[in-house]
């Protein structure tokens, strides 16, 4: 509770008696004067004052039966607490005494205090006080003050107050008064005040009020800072009802008008300039001074020129305020209450690069405000139009969605239908309807309350902001709570973005996380790995695809014009088709922050699959890791390649230019050794899987990709000092050469390309071989190359090797005079057919895995040979021809053998031992998968023992050579031609095996 404060009508009666008191003493001294003239008038006045311990000193103009004049000084010589130049008083005899009609202070001066919250008029106070126990008399005579003056002596300052005043029994009937320039000054308040006037007219039991005070400067500071006022005026005008100073009660209607206009306003870095602001109100008043109640309504409007307020500022601005229903009473404390209504436009509102051409603000419900403590419950609406300049303006190079971006940020309006705006003991805010936001260009936001909480609260608050449109990703963002405090807001919740910006296509990020907003301070720190999922990234031809991954221990902080970004990448995959390379796996350590070119980034990889992605591997899977940086503008790396679980196997340094779109990346081995118990090629390449282990030398691979936003480029060369291995034709010894690719992605290599060979450990030896070739469209051309076998030479005609999986190889080979002995010895068949055979020819020949079909070929012998082929492997075989005796056979045997039973088993027996002058063989493989072969041979039979039949008359005659087998005699002339097949899928398979097993025993230590 309020404790009473009776000083202000206390003050004023003090005010008053020291008036009368005066009038008192005048009167005395008239009555006085009648009896000794002036001077028995002038002792008898100072005396009664010193008889009351008050100096004083008096003049004495005139003394007559209804008048008295002098002049009158009262306290200090030096410094008189009441002065006045003439009094003048009127009044007439009546037979209880002398009854005053009037006084008249002319010019009259009285020196006050008001201090410590007690009013003092110096000398006199003795005498207020003691008037102040008599009670008021039934009719007090009439005072008027002409020219009067009351120097006021208080705490802040002096006060020089100049009046004419009018009173009559006990009451002011008027009230004219005017201030001389002054500077109060206080704790607190500090005021610089040019001349006020006050008018006071009272008329029945009714009152009004004038007050117009100009104010050079003015400010006023407390707890929550400092308000300062430059170049104002303010004026109050009231009609109320005339106070009971006796009762210290005022009842009655009021109403009246205030009105402040000032050069500048300022309070906490708000200001407002042109000021005009005024208040009405109208209602009706009663109490005393401790329970003081009014009642009724209040209307405001503030206008103002300019306004600005903690980074704001606006153009004209206009408020307006009204309570239909405004209560405020002090019992129990000083309370103020009712329904509100508050309107506010403002034109070119700006705060930093945000531009608003206008805002309009409305706001209704109730408002109470108890000494320190304010309540409401209001709805706010707002609405307005404006661009943010934050982007900068749209240019003819920026990407899609920046443009977008840029658009949209221009020209926007929003709306904000419905705010709940509710403070007890604390702040509520709250979205029945959500805030829309809609720009020229299509971009639609929304902010809206989550799940019936507040947007803000004392508890927390929680809201979702959904952007889409316009050309730009959509946004969502889930804050499940929000904390505001002295120091700033903490939001915590989820944002997933979704869409495609600048070089991102159809990217979809989702984290959660808590952001942080205090002292010019925000930071992120993600609470779980965000994942992240973009389906491209553009950059021209060298596009990167199916990017994704996680983001974790995600640390973003912005402070001033500073940021930094701290994370860890896991599980990133990507894809390069213009390199054909895939990465899976990946992990770095990156951070970030502003350098020049707008970004500067280190990030460390420390791990990463890269893996080959073309139809046919160019090598096995690796592992990188190293250092990328990005500044100025540019990319730049320096990767290192290992084998899963293994050291490094190669480098990679790569630079890309942001600005102008190029780049390349430098790829080099490095000297590369093979050792048959440590690193093999076919664990570098799939290809190189064909080199048998184990593979004991040394490769260098170099190479590099060019690009830029039209295209791009690669080139390389492998270079093989030497290289020893084990090949399905048996061990090669001496393989050197260099190739040089004219292109990576795919892999091309120029014709004339060459790769020498010392040797192969064969079935027969092959010596010198040269091999030239050319790569282009996944296909590996080789032609001219050529080797030593068994004394001839077999050249390459024409090879075509696909790089493509489920591609024949085909090829044809010429061989020009090759013996064949040594090679048939050591095929499969060698213990059944002996040749002695050196031929030319050509064949042509498919292969798809391990099926080889000939597609046709020829070969002849170009010198007399043997053949011995045994009689089992000739099953099946149809023979043609003749088989012609020597001279000398008897006729008769020609003509008693049965020539479809004898010439078959004839052409057996010779070909078990045949000496040729010709052969011939045409070879092609046949729809049942068996390779035919078709032989010519002309010559004769040559057993190592001479052979002739012999048969007697008797045995002709009596047939008994039927059903023997008849030796065929040695030099019988043959010229047959045979077709047979072979299952070559069986004999290629029982050679592969051989050659393992060949090559199985060949490493085994004795």
């Amino acid at each position: 509770m309020t404790e009473p404060r009776p000083d202000r009508p206390a003050r004023a009666r003090r005010l008053r008696l020291a008036l009368v008191l005066v009038g008192i003493v005048l009167a005395l001294s008239a009555g006085l004067s009648w009896l000794n003239r002036r001077t028995l008038a002038r002792e008898a006045l100072t005396g009664w004052l010193t008889a009351r311990g008050i100096a004083s000193e008096a003049e004495v103009y005139a003394v007559g039966p209804t008048t008295f004049a002098a002049r009158l000084r009262i306290g200090d010589p030096g410094a008189p607490d009441f002065n006045a130049e003439r009094v003048e008083v009127r009044y007439r005899a009546r037979l209880s005494g002398l009854e005053i009609i009037s006084v008249t202070l002319t010019k009259p001066v009285l020196r006050a205090s008001l201090k410590g919250g007690r009013f003092s008029v110096g000398a006199l106070d003795p005498i207020v006080t003691e008037m102040l126990r008599r009670p008021a008399p039934p009719k007090a005579p009439r005072f008027v003050v002409e020219g009067g003056r009351l120097l006021l002596g208080t705490e802040a300052g002096p006060v020089d107050l100049t009046a004419d005043a009018v009173m009559a029994d006990n009451r002011l009937v008027s009230l004219r008064a005017s201030t001389a320039p002054m500077r109060l000054k206080r704790p607190g308040l500090d005021v610089a005040a040019g001349a006020g006037a006050l008018t006071l007219v009272t008329r029945g039991g009714r009152m009004d009020l004038s007050l117009t005070a100009p104010i050079a400067v003015a400010t006023a500071s407390g707890k929550t800072g400092a308000v300062r006022l430059r170049e104002a005026r303010a004026t109050l005008t009231a009609e109320a009802p005339y106070p009971d100073l006796a009762r210290a009660s005022l009842s009655g209607p009021l109403s009246g008008r205030v009105q402040l206009t000032a050069g500048r306003v300022e309070s906490q870095g708000r200001s407002l300039d042109g000021v005009d602001m005024a208040a009405a109100f109208r209602g009706q008043v009663r109490g005393g001074v401790s329970d003081l109640a009014l009642s009724g309504s209040a209307t405001a409007d503030l206008l103002a020129r300019t306004g600005a307020a903690a980074g704001l500022a606006s153009g004209r601005l206009r408020v307006t305020a009204s309570a239909p229903d405004l209560r405020w009473t002090r019992r129990g404390g000083d309370e103020v209450a009712g329904t509100a209504r508050i309107g506010a436009d403002l034109d070119r509102v700006t705060a930093a690069a945000l531009r608003l051409s206008a805002l309009s603000l409305s706001a209704a419900g109730p408002v109470s405000v108890a000494q320190t403590k304010v309540t409401t419950d209001l709805m706010l609406t707002a609405r307005g139009r404006g661009a943010w300049d934050g982007l900068g303006a749209p240019a003819s190079a920026d990407a899609p969605e920046m443009l977008a971006l840029r658009r949209a940020a221009r020209s926007f309006a929003f709306t904000a239908a419905a705010v709940k705006l509710q403070v007890d003991d604390g702040v509520a805010v709250g979205l029945p309807q959500p805030v829309r936001l809609v720009s020229d260009s299509g971009v639609a936001a929304s902010l809206s309350g989550a799940r019936g909480q507040p947007v803000v609260g004392p508890g927390g608050g929680a809201f979702q902001f959904t952007a889409v449109g316009g050309g730009l990703p959509r946004l969502d963002a889930d804050v499940s709570r929000l904390t505001l405090s002295d120091d700033g807001a903490i939001a915590e919740g989820r944002v997933r973005v979704a869409g495609s910006f600048g070089v991102v296509r159809d990217a979809d990020l989702d984290a959660s996380g808590q952001l942080r907003i205090g002292g010019g301070d925000v930071s992120f720190a993600g609470a779980r790995c965000a994942a992240v999922n973009v389906r491209r990234l553009e950059f021209g031809v060298n596009d990167i695809e199916a990017l994704a991954g996680r983001l974790c221990a995600v640390r973003f902080r912005m402070q001033d014009a500073g940021w930094s970004l701290a994370a860890r990448a896991e599980g990133l995959s990507a894809a390069a088709p213009f390199a054909q390379v895939r990465v899976d796996r990946g992990a770095l350590d990156l951070t970030a922050g502003p350098g020049l070119g707008g970004l500067a980034l280190k990030a460390r990889i420390g791990q990463g699959r890269l893996s080959d992605s073309s139809p046919q591997p160019r090598f096995s899977p690796v592992t990188l890791g190293g250092d990328v940086t990005l500044g100025n503008f540019l990319w730049r790396a320096d990767l290192s390649a290992r084998q899963p679980g293994g050291g490094e196997i190669g480098r990679a340094r790569l630079a890309h230019d942001m600005d102008l779109g190029v780049g390349f990346v430098v790829l080099d081995t490095g000297l590369l050794t093979f050792k048959s118990e440590g690193l093999q090629p076919g664990v570098l390449a799939p290809a190189a899987a064909a080199l048998g282990s184990p593979v004991t030398g040394a490769v260098r691979f170099q190479g590099r990709f060019d690009w830029a936003r039209d295209g791009a480029s690669s080139q390389g060369s492998l270079s093989i000092p030497g290289l020893d291995f084990q090949s399905a034709a048996g061990a090669v010894t001496g393989l050197k050469g260099e190739v040089v690719f004219s292109s990576l992605a795919p892999l091309v290599a120029a014709p004339g390309q060459r790769l020498d060979i010392a040797s192969i450990a064969g079935i027969v030896p092959i010596t010198d071989l040269h091999a030239r070739f050319e790569l282009a469209e996944n296909l590996l051309k080789i032609a001219g190359g050529e080797a030593v076998v068994g004394g001839g030479k077999v050249r390459v005609e024409s090879l075509e090797y696909p790089l493509t999986a489920g591609a024949a190889m085909r090829g044809r080979l010429v061989f020009d005079g090759v013996q064949l002995h040594d090679l048939v010895e050591a095929s499969p068949f060698g213990d059944k057919v002996e040749l002695d055979a050196r031929v030319s020819g050509r064949v042509g020949f498919e292969a798809l895995g391990s099926k080889v079909r000939i597609t046709g070929g020829e070969l002849k012998a170009i010198q007399p040979g043997r053949i011995s082929i045994d009689r089992a492997a000739l099953t099946g075989v149809k023979a043609e021809g003749a088989v012609s005796g020597p001279a000398g056979v008897d006729k008769a045997v020609d003509e008693v053998i049965d020539p479809n039973v004898t010439f078959t088993d004839f052409a057996y027996q010779a070909m078990e031992n045949l000496a040729f002058d010709t052969l011939t063989a045409t070879l092609a493989s046949r729809d049942d998968s068996r390779l035919g072969v078709l032989f010519h041979i002309v010559g004769k039979h040559d057993p190592p023992t001479r052979q002739r039949i012999r048969l007697s008359v008797l045995d002709l005659i009596q047939r008994r050579f039927l059903g023997r087998t008849l030796p065929l005699p040695s030099g019988t002339g043959v010229n047959l031609t045979l077709d047979t097949s072979l299952n070559l899928d069986d004999l290629l398979a029982d050679y592969a095996e051989y050659q393992r097993a060949r090559a199985g025993s060949a490493t085994v230590q004795p």
